[in-house]
């Protein structure tokens, strides 16, 4: 009878009722009644190529957050001197028995190497806020604040005071155009107190390496940059020119025809003061017949357009968000009785709003902060576009997945090939800290010798592949499979002694704190590699192509993990000691990985890998364990059969931490801001793991545990790989 129950509790939705999401998605709308400050994550609208960040305003008053989009991009000015960006051709190290130019910092040339690491960098494309009686609004004039989320329909409502007069504030996205759209009410706005006010700011000097800007851009250089309001025929339009160099864009801004709006400047052209590209926004009407409503929309785009009506965005953004959440996976907990499961639910849905908002890119993977801040110069990590994009397929929104891939390693392919070129291999080797204007891996110790992002394409391919499994599918990704493959066979070296290939040194691995000039054979990267040739091989078989014989020579031949003391050790060399060393215990998340997000592959034995898992559980403990660990552990703990520890991985909400509006902390001593959105991506992977199972799962819900404290409703997942 017990075991009845327990089937009966984890049956998916087909037997318990369509799942109200709706519902459930409304339950955990974000609501704020308190000041933010530069510490804390604004509240975005977008659409995953454009996101425009707000402070309680519903605005960029009293914060400087920025507006954030794909296509913005800048470089600094280039070193002068005697350093010449032409001279720098990579570092040369020894690696079995020749020199190989990679790319790390030269030394040298630090400036250039600097200039590499930091351009092109994204830029802010201006800040929209709020002007209260000639000056801009500070946070000290506001008071009683309210602001909340939508989700379902995708606004942000805020109402507040200033100076004891009401103002409400609706901020909206749109899914068809990079554009913002508000509607503003307070009877400050007809006694002509309150205005819009636009600023535009110039990014800073990056002559110095640092991995963030919470406020991305500075007012200390007006005469570098020109604003300037375009020309136009329309009463209920008005465009604003920003050029910064290489840099041109306009913001398109629209109003309705019967509520007329006028543009003006601040400052006069040529200005040197920081309110040099500064613009108002207010009511065109004579003063005694001005609305107490502004409604605007301001679209950003390279080229002057028309931008769409603010009542035109108020009524398709919903619908498309009402779209967005209706197609693909859900995931319901909300009968469970587990305490811990509300809040579970409550990262799902906010995780899925925040990845629409900053990662439903086209083209390219997202950075890891997002369209919110300019983490690593606004720069994408290739080594983490498993752990942002994963998800897309297989919570069943395969279209947000199949705009990013295979397209963005198509547009990396030549650069990918002429960077092994130049290293002496075959096919592509992919960067790892890149954008795709140039495809240049910005030169870093680490960044230079990682190895785990070259196998990510075949991963890739096998989940679109699963979504779709059709020879379009595989002529799609053909040409990217070949190229990495190409690389993958040419980089592994033959070692004569032990007739096996090994993978470096030098080389980095996942959790990059192994001394690269003596790290041989990483126990995951050879598992990946020996994964991601079979992938390879596979594809010219489904195609009936012939498969290149040094793939297979490779693949069958390459060297196994080391073990030791019939565990897995981290690289070839170690004894049993280095569960000791606090530089390797500290993070082993290599060797979890080994069994979960690893699909099955001949280079590793399942016993040695759960007794591996297990000695980690042991070692590993919740203060070190950071940033993507979380859903890595998970992952692994239901791949092995236990999910008693699985969901204690993602309910150990003393350590993982979720902000109150739901984004990802990376934690750790890195210094980091918030959000860290493989966090918010990799739990969605981790659940739909957890939820739908894996490729040869044939439980339900393999990953939550079967006490009847967890009752699983999902549907539209599919298993991972």
């Amino acid at each position: 009878m017990a075991v009845l129950l327990l089937s009966i509790i984890l049956l998916a939705d087909s037997a318990l009722g369509k799942i109200d999401r709706q519902g459930i998605v409304s339950k955990y709308n974000v609501r704020r009644d308190r000041l933010i400050d530069n510490t804390t994550t604004p509240l975005q609208v977008g659409n995953g190529n454009f996101a425009f960040n707000v402070d309680n305003t519903g605005m960029q008053t009293f914060l400087p957050f920025n507006t954030l989009s794909s296509w913005a991009w800048h470089n600094d000015t280039l070193p002068t001197g005697k350093e010449s960006l032409s001279d720098y051709h990579g570092v040369a190290m020894m690696t079995h028995e020749r020199n190989v130019p990679y790319d790390i910092p030269d030394p040298g040339l630090p400036e250039v190497s600097q200039w590499l690491i930091s351009n092109p960098n994204r830029i802010n494309l201006g800040r929209i806020g709020l002007r209260y009686q000639g000056v801009s609004l500070p946070a000290s004039k506001i008071s009683n604040e309210v602001q909340e989320l939508d989700l379902w329909n995708g606004i942000i409502t805020s109402t507040f005071d200033i100076s004891g007069e009401s103002v409400k504030v609706v901020t909206q996205g749109d899914f068809e155009s990079d554009a913002v759209t508000f509607h503003v009410e307070s009877q400050l706005l007809a006694s002509g107190d309150l205005e819009i006010e636009l600023d535009f700011p110039y990014p800073p000097i990056h002559t110095t390496k640092y991995k963030y800007e919470v406020f991305a851009g500075v007012y200390d250089f007006p005469l570098n940059h020109t604003t300037l309001i375009a020309k136009n025929g329309k009463e209920n339009e008005a465009h604003i020119y920003h050029e910064l160099q290489e840099t041109k864009y306009f913001v398109n801004l629209r109003w309705p025809v019967d509520s007329p709006l006028r543009l003006s400047r601040v400052e006069p052209p040529g200005s040197n003061s920081v309110t040099a590209h500064r613009y108002t926004l207010s009511s065109a009407a004579k003063s005694r017949y001005r609305s107490s409503i502004i409604d605007f929309t301001a679209h950003f785009s390279l080229d002057k357009r028309i931008a769409a009506l603010p009542s035109r965005i108020r009524s398709r953004n919903p619908e498309q968000w009402h779209e967005y959440w209706e197609e693909g996976g859900f995931v319901d907990l909300t009968s469970s009785s587990n305490p811990k499961a509300d809040e579970l639910q409550r990262r799902i849905i906010l995780s899925q709003y925040h990845v629409r908002v900053n990662s439903a890119a086209t083209g390219q993977s997202p950075q890891e902060s997002g369209l919110m801040n300019n983490g690593w110069y606004g720069k994408f990590h290739m080594e983490m576009a498993v752990w942002h994009n994963a998800h897309w397929s297989t919570w069943g929104r395969q279209k947000y997945f199949d705009n990013i891939f295979p397209g963005l390693y198509k547009t990396l392919l030549p650069s990918s090939i002429a960077r092994a070129k130049s290293m002496g291999w075959e096919g592509a080797r992919w960067p790892k800290m890149t954008e795709i204007e140039t495809g240049v891996s910005s030169p870093g110790g680490i960044n230079g010798l990682l190895l785990w992002q070259q196998p990510h394409s075949m991963y890739m391919a096998e989940l679109a592949y699963q979504a779709s499994p059709r020879r379009e599918t595989l002529e799609r990704w053909d040409a990217v499979i070949s190229a990495a493959a190409d690389y993958m066979a040419s980089y592994a070296w033959k070692n004569e002694s032990s007739r096996r290939y090994d993978l470096g040194p030098p080389s980095y691995g996942v959790t990059e704190n192994t001394p690269p000039a003596e790290t041989l054979n990483l126990a995951y990267e050879i598992a990946y590699w020996r994964y991601g040739l079979d992938v390879a091989r596979e594809w010219k078989r489904r195609l009936g192509q012939q498969i290149p014989e040094k793939w297979t020579t490779v693949a069958e031949n390459l060297a196994r993990p080391q073990q030791v003391d019939g565990l897995y050790a981290v690289y070839e060399g170690l004894n049993s000691s280095w569960w000791e060393d606090p530089k390797l215990n500290g993070d082993p998340r290599s060797l979890i990985m080994l069994q979960g997000i690893l699909p099955d592959t001949p280079a590793i034995d399942p016993d040695v890998a759960l007794k591996t898992a297990d000695k980690i559980w042991g070692v590993w403990t919740d203060d070190k364990i950071r940033g993507w660990g979380r859903p890595v552990l998970a992952i692994n703990s239901a791949r092995i059969g236990n999910p008693e520890r699985a969901i204690y991985h993602m309910t150990v909400y003393d350590y993982w931490i979720f902000d109150d509006a739901g984004f990802a902390v990376r934690g750790g001593d890195g210094g980091t801001p918030p959000p860290f959105m493989p966090g918010n991506a990799g739990l969605l992977y981790a659940v739909a793991y957890m939820a739908a199972g894996w490729k040869r799962s044939t439980e339900d819900a393999p990953g939550f545990p079967k006490d009847g404290s967890w009752i699983v409703k999902h549907e539209g997942l599919l298993k991972a790989l």
